[in-house]
């Protein structure tokens, strides 16, 4: 789907405040309420608007403690599937991307300790088409925006036994 002009500021109006009420963002952009209630709907039936949530800040003693580390990763080969489908089953992966310059993956990891971190860092740099591993610890997060993106890794670098894929 292409995206208007009006499609995209109603989507950063709702990004800022998904409660906004089609009446206010009708206010904002000095347009009808049907029009603006119309973009959203079109924006939800074509799954570009998947859910309209709310975040709850928790308590400081209530949030968990962990440790965020980036991997940058440089490649012997351009297999950047293979290597995510070797970490996707990992429960402190947060996010892995292909990227273009010197860096051919960045993994983004979230663990409870150190000791956990260094066993991950460890494990993805021993992996055979790793040619070097950078590490970079997260010291204070901003700001994050989540985009709702999930993919998987392409299947002919599935590892599967059998015909069902090994985790």
């Amino acid at each position: 789907m292409k995206l208007t002009q009006t499609d995209r500021v109603i989507l950063e109006l709702l990004r800022e405040n998904s409660r906004r009420s089609i009446t206010e963002i009708a206010a904002l952009l000095d347009l009808s309420r049907p029009t603006v209630k119309h973009h959203v709907e079109k924006l939800c039936d074509a799954n570009v608007i998947r859910r309209f949530t709310i975040e709850v800040d928790a308590p400081e003693e209530e949030r968990p403690q962990g440790i965020r580390a980036m991997f940058d990763v440089r490649l012997r080969r351009n297999v950047c599937g293979m290597v995510y489908s070797s970490i996707s089953h990992w429960s402190e992966l947060v996010s892995c991307w292909s990227t273009s310059g010197s860096t051919d993956m960045r993994v983004l990891v979230e663990a409870a300790n150190q000791t956990i971190l260094e066993d991950l860092r460890d494990r993805l740099a021993r992996h055979p088409e790793v040619a070097a591993l950078t590490t970079t610890v997260v010291l204070k997060t901003w700001c994050e925006r989540i985009s709702g993106i999930q993919e998987r890794a392409p299947e002919e670098f599935v590892i599967t036994r059998k015909g069902v894929p090994i985790a």
